[in-house]
């Protein structure tokens, strides 16, 4: 029996539900009765894992192929490349001034997994008289009706969990009125709403919080700002984003070995069905926004023709740098076979996530247009982390805000 673990690959993407920023990104909401419609386009890319050393390794570790009965044939090596490209819809409602609704809806428009796969040879075969070669063990295995993966294409135009989320900023007082700091909370919960992905397929990736690995089925932040204030301009911004992501249990459904007989039995050693139980996150974000560009400043239709109501409008330009450290907990795998549960949670050990963002925003606000532009990038590589995937994304996006009564 193989490990039949597969190419199970995560994107851990770096999109997330964020209220858009009127200044102080973490804290703010919006105005009563004022709706925000954001768009964005995220295009999120994963080649490497981090071991329990912090050392860069494939994505897949090589799978040791025997002879029946015999020695090693070889072994399957593999460089997977995982690319995920996602629209974002996110709407946001000001139930009053402190107290903003949301709902995102993250659609995945394509996945493909380019898995790369290789061969080391193995033990020398007397029956050919040398070890196997690749074309040697991919013919035999045919013949064993286990073909070659080729390249994934799939979740075409394909929901991924659906998330809905409430900000409630703190008023400002006790010892945050003094130190000048501006406080909120923020819970979220995802729907399942997302695809699993296929057991039976060797090369394939779903679309759930799971395979994601980015976001939890339910979140809970605290946020703190720091804004500092130059000739009565907010010019720079100090964040603190500390929260907590809890993923459920799932049931999972065995892989048979339809497709893959050799490399994706399972079910009959470990059972029907398995119990996966992801580890929790827990962490935090820091952040600065800086202002170099307040912009024009003109008194329209937006503000109700005030200069003074325009003034409190978002800058035009602001340019934003962020780290993320978070903590990714034990996955528990419980099935018939203590063997390969034990194969598969040594894979999913505890560890870290270290996450480098930068960003800029663009808002005509202050210009008499209800539309701002932003595009991030997040990356995982340049600080590298402990037992985990990493994903490198960017994100283009634009919003517009309306307001009906």
């Amino acid at each position: 029996m193989s490990r039949g673990q597969g190419l199970a690959l995560f994107a851990s993407l770096a999109f997330c539900l964020a209220i858009p920023s009127a200044w102080a990104a973490n804290t703010v909401t919006l105005p009563q009765g004022t709706f925000v419609l954001d768009e964005g386009w995220v295009d999120a890319v994963t080649t490497t894992a981090f071991d329990n050393n912090r050392k860069p390794q494939s994505l897949l570790l090589p799978i040791d192929r025997y002879e029946p009965g015999g020695g090693l044939q070889g072994t399957i090596t593999a460089k997977p490349h995982v690319r995920y490209r996602f629209l974002v819809s996110q709407l946001y409602y000001g139930l009053t001034d402190a107290l903003t609704l949301a709902v995102g809806v993250p659609l995945v428009t394509s996945t493909t997994i380019d898995p790369h796969l290789g061969w080391k040879s193995g033990d020398y075969q007397s029956s050919l008289g040398r070890a196997y070669s690749e074309s040697d063990f991919w013919q035999w295995a045919q013949s064993m009706g286990q073909g070659k993966p080729g390249t994934f294409n799939g979740n075409s135009n394909t929901m991924s969990d659906m998330i809905l989320g409430v900000r409630y900023r703190l008023p400002d007082y006790g010892f945050l009125q003094p130190l000048g700091l501006r406080a909120a909370l923020g819970v979220q919960i995802a729907l399942p709403t997302g695809k699993p992905q296929d057991p039976e397929q060797l090369v394939a990736a779903g679309t759930t919080v799971w395979d994601l690995n980015n976001y939890g089925d339910a979140e809970l932040h605290l946020l703190f700002d720091r804004p500092f204030l130059w000739d009565g301009v907010p010019r720079l911004n100090l964040g603190l984003d500390a929260y907590y992501a809890w993923l459920r249990p799932r049931e999972m459904v065995s892989p048979t070995g339809s497709k893959n007989p050799l490399l994706l039995t399972a079910s009959p050693y470990i059972g029907k069905t398995y119990t996966l139980d992801p580890g929790d996150f827990a962490g935090g974000t820091v952040s600065i926004d800086a202002v170099p560009l307040v912009g024009p400043t003109w008194s329209t239709y937006i503000s109700g023709h005030s200069l003074e109501k325009a003034s409190t409008f978002p800058p035009l330009l602001t340019l934003i740098a962020g780290y993320t450290w978070l903590h990714v907990g034990q996955t528990g795998f419980a099935s018939q076979s203590p063997m390969w549960t034990w194969d598969h949670e040594k894979v999913f050990m505890p560890g870290f996530k270290n996450t480098v963002r930068l960003g800029a925003d663009l808002s005509l606000l202050r210009v008499g247009l209800p539309l701002q532009f932003y595009v991030r990038s997040a990356n995982q590589e340049w600080v590298p982390g402990q037992n985990i995937r990493a994903s490198n994304s960017l994100t283009l996006g634009a919003r517009v805000i309306l307001k009906f009564w």
